[in-house]
């Protein structure tokens, strides 16, 4: 009677576990997956594939950008080079009608330089820190210092610097025989640096 018993509450165990379906679920799967096994290696290579382009188009864009960033920062170095440059010859223009007293010629040099690239704005300040000559006529007989740094105009040597607003500022001081005579400032707009290449 009692083996009877046992046979039956192991049946109805059986068909308990029959019922929930976990292990028939689980090795049914499992079985799909190997029965499969063509389609989930073609996704998995998909999956792949399309992760290693991902990373390698981040990876190009990234090393562009850097590429850009550095190109740039050589191509500023070399525009502040050049127009220190640049400053020299017309100092040395400036200097002598100056001497002579002859503002208009200053003003002539000024508004034939202000016609090259990038170049936006030139003007010489009198030793006594007025604005004597300029390309922009509203700033003539207008205190320098309230218009460009003060720190430039001061400045015994040709300096070129990158503004604010990301324009080159050089600032080149007039000398006369004895004294200072004013400084020439110029001002231009940086080069622009593009990684495309045009194309032919």
């Amino acid at each position: 009677m009692s083996t009877e018993m046992k046979t039956s509450a192991e049946n109805t165990s059986a068909n308990t576990n029959a019922g929930t379906g976990k292990p028939a679920r689980k090795k049914s799967f499992i079985r799909t997956l190997f029965r499969n096994w063509r389609i989930v290696g073609a996704m998995l290579l998909v999956l792949f594939a399309a992760g290693t382009y991902l990373w390698k188009d981040i990876a190009v864009k990234r090393a562009k950008a850097a590429t850009a960033e550095r190109a740039a920062e050589a191509m500023g170095e070399q525009a502040r080079a050049g127009m220190r440059l640049a400053a020299l010859p017309l100092v040395w223009a400036v200097r002598s009608e100056m001497m002579r007293g002859n503002i208009e010629q200053v003003n002539e040099y000024l508004n034939q330089f202000v016609r090259e690239p990038n170049m936006k704005e030139l003007a010489v300040a009198a030793a006594d820190g007025r604005i004597v000559a300029a390309t922009d006529k509203r700033r003539e007989g207008a205190p320098a210092a309230e218009v460009y740094p003060p720190d430039a105009l001061k400045a015994d040597t040709v300096t070129a610097a990158v503004q604010k607003d990301g324009n080159i500022l050089v600032a080149a001081p007039v000398m006369g025989l004895n004294a200072r005579l004013g400084t020439l400032v110029m001002i231009a707009s940086p080069p622009t640096f593009s990684p495309e290449t045009p194309s032919r």
